[in-house]
């Protein structure tokens, strides 16, 4: 007996109907994107291990799916996007002054645990804005994530908004050590309320200072009563700047008419670390992780040779289907077909028929009588072609109904051998 073979853990194949529903939903993204004013741009699935090494603060390397190519060279399957349009972006564009709109969409590949469930290879969609640092380009982003969600059918999702530059201001402030920064950066994002107690008694910290990192971790909700409260808080120059571009964020947001969308969390830190202002998440029901992570990487260019601000964003599109799936959003499926069946002597005629429909934009499938004939007989009697139980109460053959079925025929054409007829009747799927 032949074995079947399977996929690897940690990435699947997509057909039929969710293949349909799929792409449906990517080319919603795409055009959302293009009504932003945002060019596609394709990038290699492989590149230098170096445009996503450490110091670019992209996935870490372990997490890698490396080769070498013949001359020893260590190439790396694309982990994240980013680094790889930033180094686009300089190379294309380096002497450009006006900001640069660049989308994407494609694959891309992280060596994950597999006890953690999660796809290694999954698509993303997202933009990179390149050369505008303002507040308003920040709205900009988060608008078009929002009609982007919009878009795709979603209606009852939240982005949650935050700023590093407000951690890393408390950071330079307490003068932590490099190693307790990013152990607290850690019990911050997972919201350790307890270790991030611990760690912060170990250090001769203001009682201010000590009170407002520990409140980090419940700093989210209704972006008023954050900035509120956290004025009281601090009086860091670089803290309370943050919190004025939090606020013409919100206030810009007020101007799209999007705002309801919009909460802050003042403890989100992110993964990468190349943001260095704006960061936010994308949530909604029915998938237990963000569906859109992104920010602002002011640093990130100027490694590739353009000092640039940039801010961006990246979309999980199987998170997203998963969401669309499990809310019982309507999704686009397999386009309704017609199956035009032919006897050997009448091939002319049905491909005619079928040139005939597909000039019509309705797609057809050609199918030869020859080889069929004991399935097609129960199925295509004198014509009648519908998929239910007979008068005689015998079901068609199961091969048949369920071809039917599964390429959604809505029509089938019969042009029998030996014979002048052309019967054409509705597939009834009862």
């Amino acid at each position: 007996m032949l074995q079947l073979l399977h996929t690897p853990d940690g990435v699947r194949d997509y057909y039929g109907n969710e293949c349909a529903a799929r792409q449906a939903v990517c080319r919603q993204i795409k055009k959302t994107f293009s009504l932003y004013g945002f060019q596609e741009i394709q990038t290699p699935v492989f590149e230098y291990f170096d445009i996503f090494n450490a110091e670019r603060g992209s996935v870490a390397s372990r997490n890698m799916y490396k080769l070498f190519d013949r001359d020893g060279e260590t190439l790396v399957l694309r982990p994240d996007f980013t680094p790889a349009i930033a180094r686009c972006a300089a190379k294309y564009f380096g002497q450009q002054s006006m900001p640069v709109r660049l989308c994407y969409l494609g694959n891309t590949y992280v060596n994950t645990a597999g006890y953690r469930g999660q796809l290694r290879e999954s698509t993303q969609a997202g933009v990179e804005l390149v050369g505008d640092g303002s507040v308003a380009a920040n709205a900009e982003i988060l608008s078009l994530v929002i009609s982007m969600l919009q878009a795709a059918g979603l209606t009852r999702f939240q982005i949650e908004v935050g700023d590093v530059r407000f951690f890393n201001s408390l950071m330079e402030e307490a003068g932590l050590p490099e190693e307790a920064r990013r152990e607290l950066r850690g019990y911050i994002e997972n919201k350790n309320h307890f270790a991030i107690e611990e760690l912060l008694s170990g250090y001769p910290l203001s009682e201010k200072l000590s009170r407002i990192l520990s409140r980090l971790p419940q700093l989210f909700g209704d972006p008023a009563a954050i900035l509120t409260e956290v004025r009281t808080m601090t009086e860091s120059p670089a803290s309370l700047h943050a919190l004025d571009r939090l606020e013409r964020l919100i206030r810009y947001m007020d101007h799209y008419g999007q705002s309801q969308f919009i909460s802050f969390d003042l403890g989100m830190l992110g993964q990468q670390d190349y943001y260095t202002g704006m960061i936010f998440k994308a949530y909604t029901y029915g998938t237990g992780e963000h569906i859109v992570t992104g920010g602002r990487y002011d640093g990130l260019m100027k490694q590739f040779g353009k000092d640039a601000p940039s801010v961006g964003f990246g979309c999980n599109i199987d998170a997203l289907m998963q969401a669309i799936s499990r809310q019982n959003l309507p999704q686009e499926t397999l386009p309704e077909t017609d199956l035009v069946i032919f006897g050997r002597d009448r091939a002319a005629e049905a491909v005619a028929k079928a040139r005939e429909l597909r000039a019509k934009e309705r797609p057809a499938i050609l199918m030869p009588e020859e080889g069929r004939e004991a399935d097609l007989t129960s199925t295509l009697k004198a014509g009648a072609a519908c998929l239910q139980s007979s008068e005689d109460g015998k079901e068609p053959e199961e091969s048949i109904k369920e071809y039917c079925l599964e390429n959604h025929i809505g029509v089938i054409w019969h042009f029998p051998a030996e014979s002048s007829e052309v019967y054409q009747e509705e597939a009834c799927h009862e």
